[in-house]
């Protein structure tokens, strides 16, 4: 029985300082990760004025200012943040002390689409508008991961490949490795054409698409669920958050063409 926090799908809302964020009920058990998923949402009255909305895109020219404001509210230093400048492809990187070597705002390791830190104070930043953000954390290693994974990062298995480089570079086990994936476009809303439809079906079996009306639609959170399976991941979390239904709360590119991005947002606390 859920207690008397408020939940949006799977998550916890939180009101921090001036916006609103969503966690994790499984990573809130561990007390050394600290997490977020920020939303658009805005409340306190003069950041409301000043911003209209909370915007975590890299690319925008105050990113910097709406970065700041959501670390204040966190309680983080935004001078200890990692972010990854995406490109949908499976590349994962280990990030430690000697990549915070620029201002903040500037620090985006290139063609990245996974960071992976062993470090307590280290925070790693990835950003969304649809795509899935896959969270891990192993709690005997006391590592963590997090992955942006689009359709096309789906199809490369970027999930699975986090798994793998946890594995390689930390001797981590999949049966310690906590799993959480976030707020993402849903099967009921995610539609394709044939041709992806059929890559889908191919790689993780036709239960991944749904046809309906003649009109194809791919279950990303399924194909997750199928690949992460394969590595022995044991501990698997959903947000059931669809971005395409609760643009409220998170942008979707796929409803509003948008370039405003949220964010993933994780870090180990000594």
């Amino acid at each position: 029985m859920r207690d008397l926090a408020r939940y949006i799908g799977n998550y916890i809302e939180k009101q921090v300082d001036g916006t609103i964020i969503l966690q994790s009920p499984m990573l809130l058990e561990f007390s050394n990760v600290r997490h977020a998923f920020t939303t658009r949402q805005i409340i306190d009255a003069q950041a409301k004025e000043k911003f209209s909305e909370l915007n975590m895109s890299l690319n925008s020219p105050d990113f910097p200012e709406h970065f700041e404001f959501f670390a204040k509210a966190f309680g983080i230093n935004p001078r200890s943040c990692v972010f990854s400048h995406q490109t949908h492809s499976k590349n994962i990187k280990v990030v430690n002390h000697s990549d915070i070597n620029e201002p903040y705002w500037e620090r985006k390791v290139n063609d990245i689409d996974g960071l992976i830190t062993s470090e307590p104070g280290i925070f790693l930043v990835t950003t969304y508008a649809d795509c899935m953000p896959i969270v891990a954390y192993d709690s005997n290693r006391k590592i963590v991961g997090v992955a942006h994974s689009g359709w096309r990062g789906t199809l490369l298995e970027i999930a699975k490949e986090l798994i793998l480089k946890m594995n390689e570079e930390f001797n981590c086990s999949p049966q310690d490795i906590f799993v959480t994936v976030g707020p993402s476009i849903g099967p009921e809303s995610f539609e394709v054409g044939s041709d992806v439809a059929s890559e889908f079906s191919m790689k993780f079996g036709k239960r991944v698409v749904i046809e309906r009306s003649g009109r194809f639609y791919v279950d990303l959170w399924k194909a997750v669920e199928i690949s992460l399976s394969t590595v022995g991941i044991m501990h698997l979390e959903f947000s059931n958050i669809d971005t395409y239904k609760t643009t409220e709360y998170f942008y979707s590119y796929r409803k509003e063409k948008t370039k405003k991005r949220f964010a993933a947002i994780v870090g180990i606390i000594k």
